[in-house]
């Protein structure tokens, strides 16, 4: 019999595709033993999305059961230097399980930004051996003084930090009792590791690779971008001193009586792809594929420190990943030998299509979930939140959590879906929205890398209309654009569409606001609404909070 106050431990990977674990690819080109067995033991989930198809949207989207878009950040990722992109008065997952007792920590990847406390002085350029004419610093700076728009990125980043000083707002604010993490990803500057909120070091070199990565393909797969680094930092260890104070961590909670959360996110299977040496070579497909295997390892570690402890019962363990894989994996490549990353769906990270967004999810609760069960309802990773208030018995305030529902009914056998519909955001900031197996894309393209590429390039630029309607049983490679065919159905989601993101929540309940874009307030993606202009003008400045 579970306990009413079960455990959670919540691991994710980053940009592992769903095809890349085969207990949902029969075709996988190696075997992920140790998320297969979970998923053995518990539950798969073949209908699971990510809220966005780009890291650190749907982290927001986890962190908070609200839809990423309605944040300041209406298209692509942080820089590793940004401020909190969460907002100050927000309830999160480890803040509502905090305050009904349990212990939370936090071990990987951040990626949600920063309170940084900067220099007097500014960036210090000169103190790197930089030349402050060739790198000039926008006006209004992406990821400062509340600025989340990214066209004002400057290439280079951290260092108008003071190292020395802690960080102001960060996971220990928003509900960890314990955070060792990095910034942003395995790749992304500053390059060092945050204990509690505070530099475990002061950057004195200027590390990396390039200012500008290429994360579209594999032609810098093992590259970072350049940016401040500690001395003796050595990206090739990141991923095993991480996992090492994960197990660390997750052994002082199991030896504790209080209940606890403890939230993985992990830097693989992100590039730079490095697998380390145990697992070179073991795929058979490349140092992709081997880093998969990495992970996947360090799943079994986990969970074999809950059962070993005897914990199986009262935890519950769930495994997904942010978003599709990216094309840093070398997807050409990996598919050559037989391997697709997205297992058959159209698309990749950054895309509107599935293969963006379609995650793998595995849940285990043993005594609560059927052993060896697979649901193909519809969830979005945004459904935590109400999840986890359920299972505790526990009410979530009419301004939290506005787009996430409950998928305890699911883990307890239900057959019934728990969402009418699920709503999809591209890197590029576009929308879809699916109701049953129908999907409807708000964009001309793909919305992704690939898209801004091919812009770039000579091709057509992404038009924000609906423009793309598939019957995913039917097409799912998203092949066949039947929306000429079906007006009604389209008018009818396009309605749907415009009433979440004019409500401010997708669930019952009041009326909430969605956040500005700023400094400009600028969101072309909803232009296509009719109630555009009431809603950008309705729209809260975070920098005001």
């Amino acid at each position: 019999m579970a306990h009413k106050r079960p455990n959670i431990l919540y691991i994710l990977a980053d940009d592992l595709g769903q095809g890349d674990v085969s207990c949902f690819n029969p075709d996988a080109q190696f075997t992920t033993e140790n998320m297969d067995r979970l998923a053995r033991e518990g539950m798969r989930f073949t209908d699971s999305h990510s809220t966005s198809a780009l890291c650190t949207p749907s982290r927001y989207g986890l962190m908070t059961g609200r839809y990423n878009w309605r944040s300041p950040l209406k298209r692509s990722v942080l820089p590793g230097d940004s401020m909190a992109l969460i907002e100050k008065h927000r309830l999160t997952v480890p803040e509502f399980l905090r305050s009904a007792g349990y212990r939370t920590a936090v071990v990987g990847k951040w990626h949600l930004g920063l309170d940084w406390q900067l220099k007097d002085s500014g960036d210090d350029l000169e103190s790197f051996g930089l030349d402050p004419d060739e790198h000039p610093c926008p006006e209004h700076r992406y990821g400062r003084n509340g600025n989340f728009d990214p066209q004002h990125l400057y290439e280079v980043e951290g260092l108008d930090i003071d190292y020395s000083k802690p960080v102001t707002f960060g996971p220990d604010e928003m509900g960890f009792d314990y955070s060792f993490i990095t910034a942003a990803s395995l790749d992304q500057p500053p390059f060092v590791y945050i204990e509690n909120g505070q530099a475990q070091g002061i950057p004195t070199t200027f590390g990396g690779d390039q200012y500008h990565l290429d994360r579209r393909t594999d032609s810098q797969q093992q590259q970072i971008q350049k940016g401040p680094m500690v001395d003796g930092y050595d990206v090739a260890q990141v991923a095993p001193r991480f996992q090492a104070k994960a197990l660390e961590v997750l052994d002082d909670m199991l030896a504790a009586d209080d209940p606890w959360f403890l939230y993985v996110p992990s830097h693989l299977v992100h590039g730079p792809t490095i697998p380390n040496e145990p697992w070179q070579g073991r795929s058979g497909v490349g140092p992709y594929g081997d880093f998969v295997l990495q992970f996947d390892d360090y799943v079994g570690q986990l969970v074999s420190r809950v059962d070993e402890a005897g914990a199986a019962d009262d935890t519950i363990i769930i495994v997904t990943s942010d978003n599709g894989a990216s094309g840093v994996a070398g997807l050409p490549a990996l598919r050559a030998q037989g391997h697709d990353p997205s297992n058959g769906w159209r698309g990749h990270k950054t895309d509107i299509w599935e293969g963006g967004h379609r995650e793998p999810h595995i849940v285990r609760w043993p005594g609560q979930i059927e052993p060896g069960s697979c649901s193909r309802s519809l969830i979005s990773h945004s459904d935590l939140f109400a999840t986890i208030a359920e299972v505790l018995g526990l009410g979530v305030p009419d301004d939290a959590a506005e787009d996430s529902i409950s998928n305890l009914p699911l883990w307890r056998g239900s057959e019934g879906p728990v969402r009418t519909d699920v709503v999809s955001h591209s890197g590029g900031g576009g929308f879809a929205l699916r109701q049953g197996e129908w999907k409807l894309a708000f964009t001309t393209t793909g919305d992704g890398m690939d898209a801004d590429w091919e812009a770039a390039h000579g091709g057509p630029a992404t038009r924000y209309v609906p423009a793309q309607l598939y019957h995913l049983s039917e097409d799912p490679g998203e092949q066949n654009n039947v929306i000429d065919d079906h007006p009604e159905r389209v008018h009818m989601m396009q309605a749907v569409l415009e009433d979440h993101i004019a409500r401010g929540r997708s669930t019952p309940g009041r009326d909430q606001p969605n956040h500005r874009n700023d400094p400009t307030g600028e969101w072309s993606q909803i232009d296509w609404m009719s109630s555009a202009d009431e809603v950008r003008a309705r729209a809260k400045s975070q920098g005001l909070e």
